[in-house]
């Protein structure tokens, strides 16, 4: 049953039910029990009532006239010497019981609840059938019960126009929801809804919210990649029109430019996707990463380009530390901080690559000798497609706001400063829960 009213009524007839059965069980005994009594008294007050009476009245009395009904109350008296001097019923004519009292009797296939009262020497015994005083006693109990058995529709009725009527505020949410249009994100109403129901529309809200962030960082990113892949293909787009025009002698020339606008437009395509894959809110596959590992894999990937522009790129001496997080996102972290240095570095500088601990976290740190970034541009030079003024070098701006990204979804953080002598710059990522790597 998937009906929410469907489970509550289900469950509260249950509920009512395991309450009311031993309750209507105890009534349906304690009225049996009761009309018993009143019957054991009845037979006890006719025996009384004829202790003093003479036979002839008695014979006489219309009440011991059964008629030949097979329900009558059978009145037998005895005396000590003439023996039974009177019975109501010939043919339900009972032996005569010694002691005083009740007693249950079984006469002739029929079980018999008797009185006996002696009186002088009159001995006086007025019995009723069992059945029959067992069928008044269950239908009185039976008629007493009927209250509790109406109770049980009449609150299942009154339980489900309850919980209709209670569950009418999710209702008007659902349809609202229902009703929206698909770029409709502002926050439905949460006012006047019940305390059960006020944390769904608030998580409704709060997720509209974190969808129209998401959305609109997704036509910004859109909108922002559209502009910056326009420059390289018109350059492209140009390049291919001079080359056709060219003669032989300048076709090397324009097929060499063209390459390289086509190096150019393939990487900003490479930091584009990585950048597209790097969602605030995904999650991090988590693994254990050797930092140390990881940071010879990258410089022995850029030394060739290093090597090209005759940079000294290596590795200071550094401590083993891994942490857990994406390797892939780690490397691609690191490789866009070392080629941002070996580009940016003029032909004859240093980049150097440390792997290092701190307290509870670890540090991985790239210091080149380059032109470094002025302490003004340093808090732009994360957002996406940032160049700073007088640039030389070609780039996409999308280098340290991918490294941004990456070490906010390690729960790090990434800083700028000087290098050594105040020449260059030293960028230095915050990793989180570091451990010794084995060795």
């Amino acid at each position: 049953m998937n009906s929410v009213r469907g489970r509550l009524l289900a469950w509260l007839m249950v509920g009512l039910c395991l309450a009311l059965l031993p309750t209507g069980v105890a009534a349906y005994l304690k009225a049996r029990e009761e009309v018993n009594l009143l019957l054991d008294y009845q037979l006890k007050e006719t025996a009384l009532s004829l202790r003093r009476q003479s036979l002839l009245a008695a014979a006489m009395a219309r009440e011991f006239d059964s008629r030949g009904e097979e329900g009558d109350v059978v009145v037998q008296i005895w005396d000590q010497v003439a023996g039974l001097m009177y019975v109501s019923r010939a043919d339900r004519e009972l032996p005569l019981i010694p002691l005083e009292g009740f007693h249950d009797v079984s006469w002739q296939g029929r079980e018999w609840r008797a009185y006996v009262l002696r009186a002088g020497s009159r001995t006086i015994q007025v019995a009723q059938p069992l059945g029959l005083r067992s069928r008044l006693s269950a239908d009185i109990a039976f008629r007493n019960m009927v209250p509790y058995l109406a109770l049980v529709p009449f609150a299942g009725a009154i339980v489900w126009f309850g919980v209709g009527f209670g569950l009418r505020p999710l209702r008007r949410v659902t349809e609202a929801v229902g009703r929206r249009r698909p770029d409709a994100l502002n926050p439905l109403p949460s006012s006047g809804l019940p305390e059960e129901i006020r944390p769904l529309a608030e998580s409704l809200n709060e997720l509209l919210v974190r969808l129209d962030h998401a959305f609109s960082a997704q036509r910004q990113f859109v909108a922002d990649a559209a502009h910056e892949l326009r420059t390289p293909l018109t350059a492209l787009q140009l390049q291919l029109q001079n080359l056709e025009s060219t003669d032989e002698a300048q076709r090397a020339a324009a097929i060499r430019e063209l390459r390289a606008g086509l190096k150019r437009a393939a990487r900003l395509v490479e930091q584009l996707l990585a950048m597209a894959r790097l969602e605030p809110d995904a999650p991090v596959p988590s693994e254990t990463v050797d930092l140390e590992a990881l940071a010879k894999g990258v410089v022995a990937e850029m030394s060739v380009h290093a090597e090209a522009r005759n940079i000294d790129l290596g590795i200071l001496e550094s401590t083993p530390v891994a942490v857990t997080g994406n390797r892939d996102n780690l490397r691609l972290l690191l490789r866009n901080l070392v080629d941002n240095a070996v580009r940016y570095t003029p032909e004859g500088g240093r980049v150097d690559v440390l792997v290092n601990s701190s307290g509870p976290d670890a540090l991985l740190e790239v210091a080149d000798t380059g032109p470094g970034i002025s302490t003004e541009e340093r808090g732009r030079v994360f957002d996406r497609f940032f160049r700073g003024a007088g640039v030389e070098q070609p780039g996409s701006g999308l280098g340290l706001a991918i490294v941004k990204r990456v070490a906010e979804r390690h729960g790090g953080s990434v800083t700028l400063a000087d290098g050594e002598g105040g020449r260059g710059l030293r960028v230095t990522v915050r990793l989180r829960g570091f451990r010794s790597a084995p060795g």
